[in-house]
């Protein structure tokens, strides 16, 4: 019997990370419920190594080159025949009750395109649903309010479920339809921003999101950005977030919306920096580590 879900996990530099994700789909597997396919995006750490002989059930794919998170996933997909696909970062960790209630839900709920487990992130907060982008959420989370995101809510373990606009990319299960039929992950990002994309294409095509509480996962964020050692806001990699961000509100708002976002974005946060030097002796920094600004990531040509 084909299973239901596949799993699509894309891993770079995940080697200390990988073993503990895919040990927790064996039981999944084993059940006949979901089959897994790794992605690994010439990692030259011995992930895809540690993958092939640990794993020797687990689908493995090398990328001869890193292709970013969200053409990775649209390399997956190509492998995948079930029903639904599941997207996970390979720093989470998916019980076989966990995948088995997103399914149920999504076959209770026609209409449902997207859900999403809670997460807990770094054993310390969970992940909130609703945190979709708009020219407006940035520049209010640039001016210090904490409520920039006005859909903002924190997905609690055990409760019921809820209809939103974005869920976390960490951890989604989405119609393995509905994912075709928007053409997978826009290939111009290469990391961040590809699943509030995603999210947004979805919403627009018809189809529901939803965060489903009863299922529950873990995730350690940033964990492939702490391997590769590459300057973090936060804990996204700077060189890749801004532009990744710039061509997202480009997409869908207009370069001129994009372009006075990022301006005002930069004023904003600098005179709070100046105030808080002022009042305080504390510089806000953040921005100064971003790249320059309008910078949209390079898109692939067709046939990369």
């Amino acid at each position: 019997m084909r299973p239901l879900v596949s799993v699509i996990i894309v891993t770079y530099y995940s080697r200390s990370t990988i073993r503990r994700c895919i040990d927790a789909l064996r039981s999944s597997v084993d059940a006949g419920i979901a089959r897994c396919i790794v992605v690994d995006n010439a990692s030259d750490d011995g992930t895809a190594e540690e993958v092939e002989a640990s794993f020797p059930w687990v689908t493995l794919v090398r990328s001869p080159h890193n292709l970013g998170y969200g053409r990775g996933c649209n390399l997956g997909f190509q492998r995948c025949d079930t029903k639904y696909v599941m997207i996970l970062n390979p720093d989470t960790v998916l019980s076989r009750e966990a995948i088995q209630t997103l399914c149920e839900f999504m076959e209770a709920h026609p209409s449902c395109g997207i859900a999403a487990p809670a997460i807990l992130e770094d054993n310390s907060h969970l992940q909130a649903a609703g945190l979709m982008t708009t020219p407006w959420t940035v520049l209010r989370a640039a001016m210090g309010s904490r409520q920039a995101y006005t859909r903002r809510r924190v997905i609690m373990p055990g409760e019921e479920a809820f209809r939103t606009n974005w869920v976390c990319g960490a951890a989604m299960l989405i119609t393995s339809d509905l994912f075709r039929s928007l053409g997978g992950f826009d290939p111009c990002f290469f990391l961040y921003f590809e699943e509030t994309d995603l999210c947004r294409r979805a919403t627009s095509a018809g189809a529901e999101i939803w965060a489903v509480g009863a299922a529950s996962i873990s995730h350690v964020g940033g964990a492939s950005a702490e391997a590769t050692g590459a300057a973090r806001v936060g804990s996204c990699i700077a060189a890749y977030y801004f532009p990744s961000r710039y061509y997202y509100l480009k997409k869908h708002f207009g370069v001129a919306a994009a372009a006075m976002t990022e301006l005002l974005e930069t004023i904003a946060l600098r005179t709070r920096g100046l105030l808080r030097y002022i009042l305080r002796g504390k510089a806000l920094n953040e921005q100064l580590r971003r790249p320059p600004l309008f910078q949209s990531p390079k898109c692939p040509s067709p046939k990369a």
